[in-house]
This record gives C-alpha cells, structure tokens and sequence, in this order.
C-alpha cells in the first residue's frame, strides 16, 4: 500500500512538471537578441540618412552676434563684416509671393548664395502677395497709390494689390516650397546651400497706410489670419523654424494697432517680437521700451528684435544700449559707408562731385589748390571710418 501511494505521488509531480508554461533561459535570451538587432539596424540607418542629406545649420557664431543690416542688394552682405555684422534683413526683399511665382527662384536663391558665401543669415520677409490671387476677389479696393514707395513703376515692387490672399491653399504650397528649399534639412533644398534660412518674418509694418507708404490694406483680422497660417505652415514645413511677427512701423498709431492685435491673440502664433526706428518715437531706446510694455500688459514673454533702424546720431552705442537695456537683442541697422577714400587718401564728401555716368562707371572730380582733375570710380570708394569700426565691434560687446 506504502509502494502504491509513493507511485502515485511520483507520477503527479511528473504530470504537473510538464505542463509548466515557463520558457528556458536559453529561449529567453535569444528572443531578446532577435528583437534588439531590427531597432539598432534602425538606429544605424537615420543616422546614415542625416549624413546623406546633407543638414545645414546656421553656424552659433552668427546665432550669437547681435548686429545685422538692412539691405537692398545680395550684394552687400560682401561689406557686413567689416561691421562686425552677421544678419541680413533684405528690404523689401525677394520672398514675394508674386515674384517666385513669375520668376521662379532666381533672386531669392541669388540673396541666400550671396549670404552664405558671406557667412551671413538672413531674416526673409514673406508677402503674401500675388497678382494672379488678388484678382480672384478684390477689386480696386485693394490697390494702393501710384505714389506708394513700392509701386511697381520700373520693376520689381510689391504688387499693387495687396489684401489678405483669396485663395489661402495656394498661398501654403508657395509657402511651403519656399521654406522647404531653404530650411536646411537636405530635402529639395537649394543645390548648394550653405546658411539655411530659419527665421521668417510675415509680412511689414501692417498698420502703415499712408498714401505714399501702404504695406496692407487688410483688416487686424486678416492680418492674424495671415500670421496665424504662415506660423502653422512654417512649423509643419520646418519645425526649427522661427517666426518674428511683421515689424511695428513704430508710427503714432502703433502701440494701439498691436495692442487690437494681441487682443485677438496675435501673439499666441509668433516668437520674436518686431520693433522698428524710423526718426519717430524714442530713440533712447528705438521705441523698444514702449513695446515692451505692451508686452508685459498682455503678459506677453518673447525675444523683442529691432529690424529696421533709420536714426540721426554720432552716439550709436550708447542708443543701442538703451534699447538692450529696454528688452531688445538684436539689431538691423542702416548700411551706410561713411568716409571717400581715394588712392588711400581719406577726403571730404563736399570735395567729391558725381559727374556723368559712363559706360566704365562714375567720374568723380576732387577739387584741390584751385585744380580740378578727374578719378576713376576703381579709385574712388566708400568706406567705414575707424570711429564707425570702433562703434561696430564696441556694439558687438553688448550683445546680449
């Protein structure tokens, strides 16, 4: 009976080993393996994939330097870092809606090779502009003045009719392509771009409507709309991108015009706030402190940029100084040369008399000793004084 009783107890133990469900250690670790290998393969290849497309970033050197130019010319971004200069706000520039769509890519691509041969970053102004959009749905209320300062007379301007686009899913593929071929990221970029192009601005001074100066003939509501897309469209395209809201003409009428704009939650789709200087407002500070306080009565936390800066006085750095302290970071400043030197003599601008345009360039006529002889243009050129260097690079120490 004993016997019988240790049998049975046996053969139980045995059954309810074999239906243990419990893997071997062996099993185990090789199922850990097989389904590592696939993720670290994965790995390997978005690492492979960003060599091979080739990213671009804006170098930190020019991220840190606080001084940039507005400017008419690819061209001139050549001279910026004898300003101890490294952006470009290119005015009105040449991301205008109706440009790219007549002419293709060929002046902004001409601007941002010119930038990056020059090791300079360009903050681009969008207009959402076009000819062809505009007449969908405005008439001739939307026109401005033929004495406007950008009306197309004799070339390239901003087209007459400028309102909130009419049809807004043309407007986000132009805008899409426009940032995708110089975001940097390697995707349908510019063959051989070098300094990508990060911060957009949308649009100028849109409370400016004066006859002889009208950037938009649109409602505050239009304008947020316009900002609000442009803000989602960039992001989507280029999620490291930053937006800077259309600069404050810095006019009587600015402070209430942006503060209708906050009210309808313009802030919530830009990043940098945009002041300008144009010999109106205070200068001790370039209208900076003014708009800061705007900011604060909406609770409003953003970098603050000055692009755009026309002012009359010697003392640049000291101004600059204000406005830093007042809340800004950055600087647009007027490219101006300030000194003729001819045959590496300093002379006076009085002394100097532009004559007739030749084919081999401008004769200029030097006055001395009651004799007038004539300079060729090669000998003839506009520099920076060494006081003005100075100001530069004592500018650069400031920033913030």
């Amino acid at each position: 009976m004993k016997r019988v009783i240790i049998f049975l107890l046996i053969i139980l133990l045995v059954g309810c080993k074999s239906n243990d469900p419990v893997k071997e250690p062996e099993q185990l670790d090789e199922n850990i393996v097989e389904n590592s290998q696939p993720v670290q393969e994965e790995s390997d290849q978005e690492k492979n994939s960003e060599i091979e497309l080739n990213v671009v970033k804006i170098p930190d050197s020019i991220i840190s330097n606080c001084i940039g130019f507005l400017s008419g010319d690819p061209e001139e971004s050549a001279s910026f870092s004898e300003k101890s200069g490294a952006w470009v706000r290119p005015h009105i520039g040449p991301f205008v809606w109706d440009n790219v769509q007549k002419e293709g890519y060929r002046e902004t691509d001409m601007w941002v090779k010119s930038s990056g041969k020059n090791q300079v970053a360009i903050l681009a102004t969008v207009w959402p502009y076009s000819d062809k959009d505009q007449a969908r749905c405005h008439a001739t209320s939307c026109k401005v003045s033929k004495t406007d300062t950008f009306y197309p007379t004799y070339g390239p301007g901003l087209p007459i009719s400028r309102c909130a686009p009419c049809d807004y899913e043309d407007y986000k593929e132009f805008l899409v392509n426009l940032v995708e071929r110089y975001d940097g990221d390697g995707i349908d970029d510019m063959k051989g771009l070098t300094i990508p192009i990060k911060y957009w601005e949308i649009m100028n001074e849109p409370e400016m409507k004066e006859d002889f100066l009208t950037f938009f003939k649109g409602s505050k509501e239009d304008y947020v709309k316009i900002l609000k897309i442009s803000n989602e469209v960039i992001k989507e395209t280029c999620p490291d991108c930053v937006i800077v809201q259309g600069g404050s003409a810095g006019s009587f009428n600015t402070i209430s015009y942006w503060r209708d704009i906050f009210k309808l939650n313009g802030d919530e789709y830009f990043d940098i706030a945009n002041v300008h200087y144009i010999n109106h407002g205070d200068l001790a500070t370039l209208n900076v402190k003014e708009f800061k306080k705007l900011m604060d009565e909406f609770d409003i936390s953003k970098p603050i940029w000055v692009t755009e800066v026309e002012w009359q006085t010697d003392d640049h750095v000291s101004v600059v100084r204000g406005s830093i302290e007042a809340g800004a970071s950055k600087f647009f400043l007027p490219n101006v040369l300030t000194e003729w030197v001819i045959d590496g003599n300093v002379v006076k601008e009085d002394s100097i008399d532009s004559k007739d345009k030749k084919d081999d360039g401008v004769d200029y006529t030097k006055k001395e000793d009651g004799v007038d002889y004539t300079v060729e243009e090669k000998n003839a050129k506009k520099t920076l004084s060494e006081q003005d260097k100075k100001s530069y690079l004592e500018i650069l120490h400031l920033c913030p």
